[in-house]
């Protein structure tokens, strides 16, 4: 099971690695919700929500509100559990990250 944060450290280097240059805001508040993460790039604002394994969708629907008022772009970041119903749950306009337990060599 992937925990939020379990997912942090590695989604930052994967957005470091996809995007370059940005800055990290963890856990900003904006409008009636939380933003997990905000990344700023020269060009534009990010929004992105972690859902865990652990979480659920009873938020998402303000949320992604809040998210498309704020920010140029927004990804929702799903773990195992989630990643082959996430789209179903987001706008099509949203990007959307899986992650999930690797094994890892000895």
């Amino acid at each position: 099971m992937l925990y939020d944060k379990d997912i942090r450290e590695y989604l930052f280097d994967f957005l470091e690695n996809v995007y370059g240059k940005n800055r990290i805001i963890e856990e900003k508040q904006m409008g009636r919700s939380r933003a997990d993460v905000v990344m700023v790039t020269p060009s534009a604002l990010y929004g992105i929500e972690i859902k865990s394994d652990a979480d659920t969708y009873a938020r998402l629907g303000r949320q992604i509100r809040d998210y498309d008022q704020f920010f140029d772009y927004n990804y929702v970041v799903a773990g195992t559990s989630h990643a082959m119903h996430i789209e179903e749950h987001v706008p099509d306009w949203w990007g959307i990250i899986t992650v999930e337990l690797a094994a890892r060599s000895p």
